[in-house]
């Protein structure tokens, strides 16, 4: 999708702002809920995206749950990026992105939480399977000790959180999954908002010779180049920066046929800068011809663009 569409970009801003508000103006009032003999199983989602993709969010939905002791929750994996469901202390170090992703992969620990266990950790939660690690669409975890318990996504870190508060056995619910699935979607097209906008801003400073590689904060992340399709003159240098993204979300630049010094061209794994980057990434063009280039860790998501050179 190109970015220089504004309007259209904008269009689909107030759309979703719509919807939210019309979603706002249909919430029923809470009602508490008696519990059945039976214990009863939650459903959480887990991430967030737009239809094409482009906009991936870092919630669980909800993000404050109230279950009684002895029920289970399915965390249900709902977007392409890459999530975990965590508790504990992870193993360290996790500086880089191999030992990130060496902690996220394995499952650990059982169908019961055991908030005692140093960790926990679901492994990789994803809609979208991968070849290069093993992945999930769910994970059940069933609760049988009462307490407040705060669980969170290793990739993204405690800012992407749930709490499960566990009461005893046949304790009134205070909502019911209906009201968690309506605070849900309401959660949604704010999130989704949110990335549209953070989206058009950053297209607002890019240049034909100034990409930025995705953006992200503290709630969405943009899964683009921006701008994706560029057009420039022989001998020009582009840089591919990362400066628009405030959480860590390594992404890559990498060409599918320009050739420099006998190589692909491939900016190798990018970060932001407070995360030790590389966070830039220069290649000046000196043949003619459009060239292609991708996100190694995000092209199936659609995070891929060209330069024309003329």
């Amino acid at each position: 999708m190109s970015l220089r569409l504004h309007r259209r970009r904008i269009a689909v801003l107030l759309t979703l702002v719509g919807l939210l508000i019309g979603l706002f103006g249909t919430a029923p009032a809470e009602a508490s809920v008696t519990t059945n003999p039976n214990t009863v199983t939650w459903k959480v989602l887990v991430g967030e995206q737009s239809p094409d993709l482009a906009i991936q969010g870092m919630r669980f939905l909800p993000g404050d749950i109230t279950i009684d002791q002895g029920d289970s929750i399915n965390f249900v994996a709902n977007s392409a990026e890459i999530h975990t469901v965590s508790y504990g202390n992870p193993p360290l170090p996790t500086d880089t992105v191999d030992h990130l992703l060496a902690d996220a992969v394995p499952r650990v620990g059982g169908p019961v939480f055991d908030p005692t266990a140093p960790w926990t950790n679901s492994g990789i939660l994803t809609t979208m399977p991968s070849s290069e690690f093993p992945s999930v669409t769910s994970y059940v975890q069933k609760f049988t000790t009462r307490g407040d318990f705060t669980l969170y996504c290793l990739i993204h870190g405690k800012m992407m959180s749930i709490t499960v508060h566990v009461h005893a056995p046949h304790t009134p619910y205070p909502h019911t999954q209906a009201w968690y699935d309506l605070q849900a979607r309401l959660q949604t097209a704010s999130i989704l908002a949110d990335g549209y906008w953070l989206w058009a801003t950053t297209a607002a400073k890019a240049t034909p010779t100034h990409v930025y590689v995705g953006a992200s904060d503290d709630v969405a992340m943009v899964m683009r180049f921006i701008w994706d399709r560029d057009v420039v003159p022989l001998g020009t240098t582009v840089t591919f920066d990362m400066s628009a993204n405030q959480v860590v979300v390594p992404h890559t630049a990498t060409f599918t046929s320009l050739r420099q010094n006998g190589q692909l061209v491939d900016s190798g794994t990018l970060l932001p800068a407070f995360a030790g980057g590389p966070s830039t990434f220069h290649v000046t063009f000196t043949q003619r011809g459009t060239w292609d280039y991708f996100c190694q860790f995000h092209d199936d998501m659609g995070m891929v663009g060209s330069v024309t050179v003329v």
